[in-house]
């Protein structure tokens, strides 16, 4: 009985380890045959070129992005950011190309757009091998190929796929699943038919990037114009001015919804490129008074150059109770310091001006009243455009609530009506 209850536990191991084998060995060829035949993209790494932005005084690469020409002429499509040194101080920069065989030479700039995030560039020398531009951007989930060269460390590509039109900002770009370092910036992404379907926005290694969509790079081509030189922060201001009006007297005409917080009608994400954040101190023991707060700001920022960034819309509130200070030891720690998050120095901005009003004060009580600050800054290379903040301070009982709004990069008169409105709604 032993000897015959091994052979047949044998005989059944042999069958079960059979079909097993025969069972992986199916699987593994269905999926060998399901996969798509792999396509070779080794003639586009040759075909994008390396962009760089040379500092005249140091003779040297002062920063890089990546780039493709996309007629037989010669055109070439970059990122605004990749030469906006060059774009804001043309004196002191010089664009030139670096192609993977080792040749190299200067670039001449003809148009860009700024809010798009887009430049048009000529070769002197062009190739008779140009990218041709898809007609449409992928839908999502369709598998996108990005080309650049990161960090100076050669050509790669990252594929990734790509997922519908970005939540939360106004301006269209595509959301991409891929990490495309710095130096990717301005190279394209491509279909599996080596079209063109959006031009690379690197967020430093980030798993989830951008691309700027293929239609926007049409747009750009169809203009057929060569900004001069001296025209440059002119047309600079000219796009903002041209890309803000609209968007922003949307903010002014229409309702903002009205959402209970602190026990008043504030409000929160008023538009779809809005998102909002809340927070408080509740967790912390030693705390002298308690915060709550929420913070609103819009998707969108346009990139000027590494020294100024503007087209920010914030708001946020807070509320503050004095749980260990007295009176006097609670109004000093209520500053009115107010920040905007876009940064801009001397040489870009005159310095904020201010004006401060008491809206109200119980004339019973000195410790009620409601205090309003607006301050303004105008550009100075590109006319027309203004930062604004507005802050409201309203005091009463023992409780403090901040209502704050920033604006950059915006012409006067919205600005006016924006601060008024806000002012109203949050009274």
């Amino acid at each position: 009985m032993s000897s015959f209850t091994i052979n047949t536990n044998k005989r059944f191991d042999w069958v079960f380890h059979t079909l097993v084998v025969l069972l992986l060995t199916s699987v593994f060829s269905h999926s060998v045959l399901a996969q798509p035949d792999s396509i070779d993209f080794s003639k586009e790494y040759d075909r994008v070129f390396q962009i760089r932005t040379i500092s005249n005084n140091a003779d040297a690469k002062a920063s890089i992005g990546s780039g493709f020409q996309v007629s037989d002429d010669g055109l070439i499509i970059t990122n605004y950011h990749v030469v906006s040194q060059y774009i804001t101080s043309p004196d002191s920069f010089t664009v030139r190309y670096a192609a993977q065989d080792g040749s190299s030479g200067t670039l001449e700039l003809l148009d860009f757009d700024i809010i798009s995030d887009l430049a048009l560039l000529r070769h002197p020398n062009p190739d008779s091998q140009s990218f041709a531009l898809a007609t449409t951007t992928p839908e999502r989930g369709v598998m996108s190929y990005a080309l650049g060269n990161p960090g100076d460390w050669g050509m790669v590509m990252v594929p990734g796929p790509t997922n519908g039109y970005v939540e939360h900002m106004y301006e269209k770009r595509v959301l991409f699943s891929g990490s495309l370092n710095s130096g990717m910036s301005g190279g394209p992404s491509l279909n599996s038919d080596r079209e063109v379907v959006g031009v690379n926005v690197a967020t430093a290694g980030s798993q989830l990037s951008f691309l700027v969509p293929v239609e926007k790079v049409r747009n750009l081509i169809s203009r057929k114009i060569k900004i001069e030189v001296d025209d440059y922060n002119a047309e600079i201001a000219k796009q903002i001015t041209t890309w803000q009006r609209p968007r922003l007297q949307e903010l002014i005409d229409m309702p903002w919804d009205k959402d209970r917080l602190f026990e008043r009608n504030l409000f929160g994400e008023i538009r779809n490129d809005f998102q909002c954040w809340g927070s408080s101190n509740d967790d912390n023991p030693e705390r002298t008074y308690d915060y709550a707060g929420r913070s609103c700001s819009a998707g969108d920022e346009i990139y000027i150059n590494r020294d100024v960034d503007s087209g920010q819309i914030e708001y946020y509130f807070s509320q503050r109770t004095p749980v260990k200070l007295n009176k006097m030891q609670f109004a000093l720690q209520q500053g009115m310091s107010m920040s905007a998050d876009n940064y801009s120095d001397y040489q870009y901005s005159t310095n904020y001006q201010c004006v401060s009003d008491y809206l109200d004060q119980d004339q019973t009580e000195t410790s009620s009243y409601t205090r309003m600050i607006t301050c303004v800054r105008a550009y100075k290379k590109w006319p027309g455009l203004f930062d604004s903040m507005i802050m409201l301070l309203n005091h009463k009982g023992g409780e403090t609530v901040k209502s704050h709004l920033t604006i950059a990069g915006a012409p006067k008169d919205q600005i006016l009506s924006l601060n008024r409105k806000f002012a109203e709604a949050v009274q």
